[in-house]
């Protein structure tokens, strides 16, 4: 009885401190150089020092740890390692009935690491090589104790090879850094319109034909006219590369999770195996982003050609899952193909997106039966989510909330905070990107479980990614620069338990993890040292702030009025307030911000004009991620820009939009102009119809007709008005184009209003 007694006592104490290991913060005020930010960090004053030879006690390692510990310390630290019963330098411990992936380590007089993984035995010496400090040959760590465990088990970073194509030693380089900051799924998306990069051996002219393109646009999609590199490009990795690459992983606990698009985004292998599409067209590889609408034709032999190559997938990759894509299919061809629509008669479906869902569910099928699992983007669930299926959540975290409520595991992803193409920053010399605006901080405030849904539902999120889409990402210090620090801000949430605030990650980075980047040679974006601009609306002016938290003192600024005339140019300090006066006549005025420090290069630049920080009504208002600063965002003195940047314009989803402008007296207009987008790529067009109305009473309306003439459109006039309305009229997207058929988006911004003087 009394050991019964001792046993409960003992249990009982297990728990309250397992219930206190999951739900504290970092248990210490000293910064931890770790990332992600271990549970608990607990240093011990001293250091302890090792030269020349590394110790291991070889009980307890698990062999696959060991022979990594000896190819990190003998190529990459020049330590010989050493294995010996009984050393005490650095010894490991199995544990049993502890979280899965939990690990310990304990640094006195020597290191201690308690696992109960393999994967976590690994992700200890993540965490110590981290601590390691360099001092020309001898190895220095922090004495502490720290104890952690994951959050989630999904902790991915995606890989577009497509769009531009990587070498086998840099997707090894990508792997090595995702394993140093513990993410467990690498994505690998193989093939898309613009390349086939994956030998399938039953199908040859894949890689033969759908490897290449003739030519490769030249700048952003948006920009007209276009121009072409007219080089040929592209490449594809054998089945021995792929399976190096997936042992390569392996060694470092990542699970390579393959990708291969159907039945849209198929236009590489179309250009191989035109019979194929719905039209059997020989068609080109194309070197142009955005959506085309030659997709997999819905027939047995299409059927029958992905299963061949799923099966030569299925035998390169061990992984459970694997990803079909599923997205942006257009259904044009195949409501006009015969072949297509035989299948929905006989199948007995309502239409088109149906059609889509009898193919997920097809592929769906088959992998189950091959012991695999079907994992595909959000748009999987418009035609009926098939049984076995697990969604990605990239349109927002919708499609994850409704995979999750009817019972289905899903993996956030949503634009909004995972998309590492987009800017992160607003700097106007940040290089070309795709458009949208995540900066680091957005990144660090994502939690991919949504407040929607309920404990129960909440399981079901396996955990988050982010995505690496390469139109706009060329070559690997383009792919670093635009993954580093974003990676390990996500890296942060997807790990830790409790992940502390903001300034103390961003204090973690400055003094430890970009020194470690540095000397990895990673090309990370320095966009944490600009100073970060806030706007605010005061009357008829437009206030600027700028904090800056790592020593940025002085900016440059410059005004300048018609013709280039430079009207001031002056130092002022970090802290002070600038203020843009509203203009009184239709000249413009520029204000240019920038930074004095060569090394910590940014630019801002605002325009000062008759109608800045006008109070605009909205009527109608815009979509929630395109919602900028609101009504301010289309008078604050910045234009939206091209290429577009998610930040800098307000955009809608509707197919009529209305603002409205009380101007509290009256006065005579003169002109009008508004900026607009297109993008078709993106689903962004210009508007159909613009039309202004004026009223000096609110009841009795005056419609002026606005000229659209591309990206600006305007009118001048001479009246007298107090109220004015702007109406935005779009049109269904045209067959032939990106996303007919549907609604476009409309992008709007700035709007300038012109008084008589």
């Amino acid at each position: 009885m009394e050991r019964l007694l001792s046993k409960r006592i003992l249990s009982l104490w297990v728990s309250i401190l397992w219930f206190l290991f999951w739900n504290s913060p970092v248990r210490t005020q000293s910064l931890c150089p770790i990332i992600p930010t271990p549970s608990v960090y607990e240093p011990i004053n001293g250091f302890l020092e090792v030269e020349g030879r590394l110790s291991v006690n070889e009980k307890g390692i698990p062999e696959p740890i060991r022979a990594y510990l000896i190819k990190r310390c003998t190529q990459e630290l020049k330590l010989i390692t050493v294995f010996t019963p009984v050393s005490d330098q650095l010894v490991f411990k199995k544990l049993f009935n502890v979280p899965e992936d939990y690990y310990s380590i304990r640094i006195d007089n020597g290191i201690t690491i308690q696992y109960s993984s393999e994967e976590s035995c690994f992700y200890a010496l993540t965490s110590l090589f981290q601590l390691m400090e360099d001092l020309d040959g001898t190895y220095r760590f922090q004495k502490c104790f720290i104890s952690d465990a994951p959050k989630y088990g999904w902790r991915g970073m995606h890989l577009d090879v497509s769009r531009h194509f990587f070498s086998l030693e840099e997707v090894k380089r990508f792997i090595d850094l995702m394993s140093f900051y513990k993410f467990n799924t690498f994505h690998w998306h193989l093939t898309d319109d613009q390349g086939w990069r994956i030998e399938i051996k039953k199908y040859p002219k894949l890689t033969e034909v759908g490897a290449w393109r003739d030519s490769t646009v030249i700048g952003h999609y948006s920009a007209t006219p276009r121009t072409y590199d007219k080089s040929r490009y592209g490449g594809f990795y054998t089945q021995d590369q792929i399976r190096e690459i997936v042992a390569y992983a392996a060694e470092r606990y990542i699970t390579v999770v393959p990708e291969i698009e159907m039945p849209g985004h198929a236009r590489a292998a179309i250009a191989a195996y035109p019979s194929l599409s719905c039209t059997g067209e020989a068609l080109p590889v194309p070197g142009l982003w955005g959506v085309f609408e030659d997709i997999f034709c819905m027939h047995e032999s299409t059927l029958d050609f992905v299963k061949d190559v799923l099966d030569e997938v299925i035998s390169l990759f061990p992984s459970t899952y694997i990803h079909i894509g599923g997205d942006e299919a257009p259904k044009t061809r195949w409501k006009k193909c015969k072949k297509c629509q035989a299948v929905i008669r006989e199948n007995g479906l309502h239409d088109e997106e149906a059609l889509q869902g009898w193919f997920v569910g097809k592929i769906d099928e088959y992998l189950s039966s091959k012991g695999r699992k079907l994992i595909g983007w959000d748009e999987i669930l418009e035609g009926g989510l098939s049984e076995n299926a697990t969604v990605m959540s990239w349109r927002g975290t919708e499609g994850g909330i409704a995979a999750a409520r009817e019972k289905h595991d899903a993996v956030m992803s949503p634009g909004s905070h995972c998309y590492f193409d987009h800017y992160q920053s607003k700097d106007r010399n940040e290089p070309l990107a795709i458009g949208g605006f995540t900066p680091l901080e957005k990144v660090y405030e994502f939690n991919p479980v949504p407040k929607e849904l309920s404990h129960d539902e909440a399981a079901y999120i396996l955990g988050a990614q982010a995505n690496l889409w390469t139109e706009y990402i060329p070559d690997m210090n383009q792919l670093e620069y635009m993954a580093f620090p974003r990676t390990l801000a996500l890296a942060q949430v997807l790990w830790c338990q409790n992940k502390p605030d903001i300034s103390y990650f961003k204090k973690v980075l400055v003094e430890y993890q970009f020194p470690k980047l540095d000397q990895m040679n990673v090309h990370y974006s320095k966009a944490l040292f600009y100073p970060q601009m806030n706007l605010f609306p005061a009357k008829e002016k437009v206030g600027i702030t700028f904090s800056s938290s790592y020593g940025e003192e002085k900016l440059a600024l410059k005004v300048t009025g018609e013709y280039g005339k430079v009207l001031e140019s002056k130092e002022v300090g970090i802290s002070d307030t600038l203020f843009l006066q509203r203009t009184k006549e239709k000249n413009l005025v520029t204000y240019e911000v920038s930074s004095g420090n060569t090394d910590k290069k940014f630019y801002y630049s605002f325009v000062s004009h008759s109608s800045l920080c006008l109070l605009v009504t909205m009527n109608t208002l815009p979509d929630e991620p395109y919602s900028g600063q609101g009504w301010f965002t289309l008078s604050d003195g910045i234009s939206g820009t091209i290429p577009w940047k998610g930040s800098d314009w307000l955009g809608f989803d509707e197919e009529k939009i209305e603002i409205s402008i009380d101007l509290e007296k009256k006065t005579t207009l003169t002109g009008f102009n508004l900026g607009f987008l297109e993008d078709p790529g993106s689903w962004i067009y210009y508007p159909e119809k613009i039309t202004l109305l004026v009223s000096k009473n609110s009841k009795k309306w005056k419609s002026i007709e606005v000229l659209r003439t591309g990206r600006q459109s305007s009118v001048t006039m001479n009246v007298k008005a107090r109220y004015v309305k702007i109406l935005v009229e779009t049109q269904e997207i045209k067959e032939g184009n990106p996303g007919s058929g549907h609604v476009p988006w409309t992008f709007m911004d700035e709007l300038i209003l012109n008084f008589e003087p």
